[in-house]
């Protein structure tokens, strides 16, 4: 396992599963930690400092990421501007060389199970298991599983798309302590600011710039994840090409303040619809597959292709459920460098990077 053969001293092991457990919200230790989100279209970084039950946001930050110069070129003048006072970050991963899967298994003890895992792995993964890095986790409040049954979620992230990410940043003399997955990062987030999604079935969803990515918790456990090809890049390009409209101007339709009536809102609902119905084919398969669930409470939603305008509205309105949109920062306090209403726009894009600086608090 990578916390054991990496040479670059960073762990995956137990960190990259810990939020599929239903633990208690994180609590805080005297401390400092960066969460680093390097995205396709935006790098989101912060740093948050404890001390006893106290988690102050110091800095946080967003830049947009430029094809053409090197990433660690770019974190390094971005951790400099952002006034960062660490070197160490934890880094997450998404998207290609990432799977997470929700099998069930003939009951056995975790013993039994532990032994047998890397014989069984390989056959639920698209690659090979020399190289991924594997964790699972005995999910004892299953609805799905029965008394002769246990559901475990086997989670891999291909070990050369990690090693990948750790080598660009290393460049810039960032040390990487703590690898993550996107979506777990969020959830720990989310966690934090809403603790009573623990007593419920919630689904949280991150639009993103290049895709779209739901979760659905039971009880404060991973229950389904679902990456959707379709983020906030493809929208803007639907909505230049069917407006024939430059590329800034689709990206200030897409994220005006309100669309009234006619040909811009038309354009934006018809192309959201199609990532509606995915993610209402993904809400219908998570009920079928566990049948004695409650219904979902509440969806959650972030990041940046979130900000448009009609979004929530029409997505409530498309799944018949409430959404409400969040503040990963409500229940930390804010460092001499931030303020509420400053920090407002940032909001939609920090639910990754805070995830991820309070894995290691």
């Amino acid at each position: 396992l990578l916390a054991g053969k990496c040479e670059y001293g960073f762990f995956m092991l137990m960190q990259l599963i810990s939020k599929l457990r239903a633990a208690k919200p994180p609590r805080a230790k005297a401390g400092r930690s960066i969460g680093l989100n390097i995205g396709k279209a935006n790098i989101v970084g912060c740093e948050i400092a404890s001390q006893g039950d106290q988690v102050t946001l110091e800095h946080c930050g967003r830049a947009e990421v430029r094809a053409a110069e090197p990433v660690a070129d770019q974190l390094k003048k971005f951790c400099g501007e952002m006034g960062f006072q660490s070197k160490e970050v934890n880094l997450s991963i998404k998207g290609y060389g990432v799977v997470i899967r929700f099998l069930i298994f003939p009951k056995m003890t975790p013993e039994e199970f532990a032994s047998s895992i890397q014989f069984e792995a390989e056959k639920y993964l698209p690659f090979s298991i020399s190289e991924v890095v594997l964790d699972y986790h005995i999910n004892a409040q299953s609805s799905r599983a029965d008394e002769n049954s246990m559901e475990v979620i086997l989670v891999a992230a291909k070990r050369a798309e990690v090693e990948k990410l750790v080598k660009s940043v290393e460049p810039s003399g960032l040390r990487v302590k703590a690898v993550d997955l996107d979506i777990f990062a969020c959830i720990n987030a989310l966690e934090f600011s809403v603790p009573e999604m623990k007593e419920q079935v919630i689904g949280f969803v991150d639009f993103g710039a290049g895709d779209t990515t739901l979760c659905i918790c039971e009880q404060g456990t991973v229950a389904f994840s679902r990456d959707i090809a379709f983020g906030g890049n493809d929208l803007t390009a639907l909505i230049r090409r069917k407006l024939n409209v430059s590329q800034e101007e689709a990206y200030r339709i897409q994220h005006s303040a309100s669309l009234p009536e006619g040909e811009q809102r038309a354009v934006v609902e018809v192309a959201l619809d199609r990532l509606f119905q995915e993610l209402k084919l993904s809400l219908n398969y998570f009920y079928n597959q566990h049948q004695n669930v409650t219904a979902v409470s509440c969806f959650y939603i972030s990041g940046g292709f979130s900000q448009c305008s009609v979004l929530s509205e029409l997505l409530g309105s498309r799944i018949e459920v409430p959404v409400k949109k969040w503040d990963p920062t409500e229940k930390m306090s804010l460092g001499p460098a931030l303020n509420r209403e400053a920090l407002k726009p940032l909001i939609p894009f920090l639910p990754v990077s805070i995830g991820l600086a309070l894995r290691t608090l």
